[in-house]
């Protein structure tokens, strides 16, 4: 009977050791196991990371070359309209090249050639009787540059009574213009009213922008679309004659019936 129970015992233990060295053998099996997906998965992680990497490169080289042929073509383009005369729109080209690539060869002589060529291709040249007050002559555009120049003389002529505080210059209409020299030419653009609002001469009501002196030549920026008008800085009243012969070039335009 203690033989029996001996042997059951041993078996017993027998069977515990044997499940704790299969329960050790699974759990080093797991254990390698998921050391080796670790290890496939970061070696795949890698491998992945690195053809990102390349496939992106090869993106900015392509989107690189396909800047650069937009560029060329478009400087092409512009070539093409300044063959026909059309420097504004061959201008609009070019800069547009240069907000993409302002180190593009040559795009800042080209701008300015095309600037002198407009310049030299719309004028208009006409007589400024200095008798007259402010007169409108041609449409500006904003942001786009005007050149007007100035030739001959004239003779001036102030008559009239004044006191201790000299010439008014309360209103640019009338009166002479402070800040600007006595007898010198001087411009002013009125902005263009609202679409559908009839324009005249008359119009009191048109707001008054800052006078500025041109004198015998000056190249400006207008702020505004608007009319530039031309006027002599001298006090009303004065009896001065001749004419000013005058030149307006560059972005301008004809003015239109109602306001010649």
């Amino acid at each position: 009977m203690r033989r029996d129970r001996f042997v059951w015992l041993a078996s017993l233990f027998l069977m515990g050791i044997v499940s704790g060295f299969l329960i050790w053998s699974a759990g080093r099996s797991v254990e390698a196991q998921t050391s080796s997906s670790k290890a496939k998965l970061k070696s795949g992680t890698t491998k992945t990371k690195a053809a990102d990497i390349k496939e992106a490169k090869e993106l900015e080289g392509r989107a690189e070359k396909n800047l650069e042929h937009f560029l060329e073509g478009t400087f092409k383009l512009a070539e093409d309209f300044e063959k026909l005369g059309q420097f504004e729109t061959a201008q609009e080209q070019l800069r547009l090249v240069s907000r993409l690539r302002p180190d593009f060869p040559g795009i800042k002589e080209k701008i300015e050639k095309l600037s002198e060529a407009l310049f030299d291709s719309n004028d208009l040249e006409l007589e400024h009787d200095v008798k007259e007050s402010w007169k409108a002559h041609v449409l500006v555009s904003k942001g786009k540059p005007v050149r007007v120049e100035a030739a001959k003389e004239y003779n001036l002529n102030l008559i009239g009574r004044c006191d201790a505080k000299g010439l008014p210059v309360i209103d640019a209409r009338t009166d002479m213009v402070a800040g600007i020299r006595c007898g010198a030419l001087m411009g002013l653009v009125v902005p263009l009213p609202d679409p559908g609002k009839p324009v005249t001469k008359s119009d009191k009501s048109t707001k008054i922008g800052d006078p500025f002196e041109i004198g015998a030549s000056k190249e400006f920026t207008p702020k505004e679309d608007g009319v530039l008008l031309l006027n002599i800085n001298l006090p009303q009243g004065h009896k001065s004659t001749g004419k000013l012969l005058v030149r307006i070039a560059g972005h301008i335009k004809p003015l239109p019936k109602e306001l010649r």
